[in-house]
């Protein structure tokens, strides 16, 4: 069986329209990815409050040294927030996914950062206090 040019010029046309087709769809998937991660980023800074797990990290971090302030660190990491419901109603389940994993990933971190500047900060005080010779945390402290 004999093969024409045509024949040739329309399988070469028709290559090249599925492959570009295919990478549209997936730099359009690429996108809404990219999208529904950043929103979830910039939702997580705003959600996150982080005076409360500096202030958690420093508390603990002046009463007890770094070994309380350690358990500031650590509820940082445990706690997981889910971001709120009516932020992805009618979203695709891809966008929900990506969206909730970067969520928490973000406010994991700010938390974890927050919660560890407090826990040094305040031992860094608990040191210096201690080194002042100045212990008003020696009726609570238990080591």
């Amino acid at each position: 069986m004999k093969r024409g040019l045509l024949f040739h010029v329309l399988v070469v046309v028709m290559v090249g329209l599925s492959l570009s087709f295919s990478l549209q769809a997936i730099a359009q998937q690429s996108s809404t990815f990219v999208d529904a991660r950043s929103v979830a980023e910039f939702d997580a800074e705003d959600d996150v409050n982080t005076s409360v797990w500096l202030a958690a990290g420093g508390l603990l971090g002046i009463v007890g040294n770094l070994p309380l302030g350690a358990i500031a660190i650590g509820g940082a990491y445990v706690y997981q927030p889910v971001p709120p419901a009516e932020r992805l109603l009618g979203k695709s389940a891809e966008y929900v996914t990506v969206y909730t994993e970067a969520y928490k990933t973000r406010s994991r971190n700010l938390r974890l950062s927050a919660a560890l500047k407090g826990a040094l900060g305040g031992s860094a005080a608990f040191c210096m206090l201690g080194m002042l010779k100045i212990k008003p945390w020696t009726d609570w402290v238990f080591w």
